[in-house]
């Protein structure tokens, strides 16, 4: 009988052990992934380099959702065109870069919920400017890569369409004539017109709706879109895009 007592004592020991253990592995699994999140930090005031920092709108909200769960994160940053490959390949696991969602895109990511929508603006050059909303048609047009500012370019009426890795590249060609105009996110394009007083703002189109891209597979999903829903409805999302003047 005492074989027998002390033989279930050292089953139990073992059970309590291998638990204990078990939810450690857990802890530490949690406390040991660092997200590495992929952006590029060209976009004021969505994301954007200050003192070598990425700081920005998106920032603020990765922060808070970060916050919310007690995730560890660090960022990458990147050509915008090169992001969604970098999410598949697993350089990065997650995307926050005002990244509008389309079908296309779908099929690749995993995106949340949405957390804002923006208007698509079309910047232009004083000294050769495009006049208005009807003057649109047969221009030339600068847009990021891989953007849907390059295919709602494309959908103009007889423009050319120039794919520029970056929008400072975009601003330059704008201001050295290569280019007629810049299809931008309406926060953005008028940044650009705010602190460049030789550009100027044409006008603005319907938005689109952005959100965070994560991998298909991705066991923490379900966790962050939660917070980012938390952050929407809680109000916190829009008073961020109160800080940052984002429409």
């Amino acid at each position: 009988m005492k074989n027998i007592l002390k033989g279930i004592f050292i089953a139990l020991i073992a059970l309590i052990i291998f638990s204990c253990g078990e939810k450690e592995e857990k802890i530490q699994e949690k406390k040991e992934r660092v997200f590495v999140i992929g952006t590029n930090a060209e976009y004021p005031p969505f994301e954007y380099l200050e003192n070598g920092k990425v700081v920005g709108l998106d920032p603020d909200i990765i922060e808070a959702i970060f916050q919310k769960l007690g995730y560890q994160y660090k960022w990458a940053n990147m050509e915008f065109g090169g992001l969604i490959s970098a999410l598949q390949t697993g350089k990065i696991d997650m995307v926050i870069a005002g990244m509008s969602i389309t079908p296309e895109r779908a099929k690749m990511v995993h995106f949340t919920s949405p957390y804002l929508t923006s208007k698509v603006a079309f910047i232009t050059n004083k000294k050769n400017p495009i006049n208005g909303m009807d003057d649109l048609e047969n221009k030339k047009y600068g847009a990021e890569l891989g953007t849907t500012k390059e295919n709602t370019a494309k959908n103009i009426l007889g423009s050319t369409v120039i794919p520029f890795q970056n929008n400072t590249s975009a601003l330059l060609a704008l201001k050295n004539g290569q280019i007629d105009g810049i299809v931008l996110d309406e926060s953005v394009a008028e940044e650009y017109v705010k602190n460049n007083s030789d550009l100027l703002l044409v006008g603005i189109l319907e938005g689109e709706p952005k959100a965070i891209a994560l991998g298909k597979n991705d066991k923490d999903y379900e966790k962050i879109n939660e917070a980012l829903i938390q952050l929407v409805n809680d109000g916190t999302i829009e008073k961020l895009k109160e800080k940052y003047k984002v429409k």
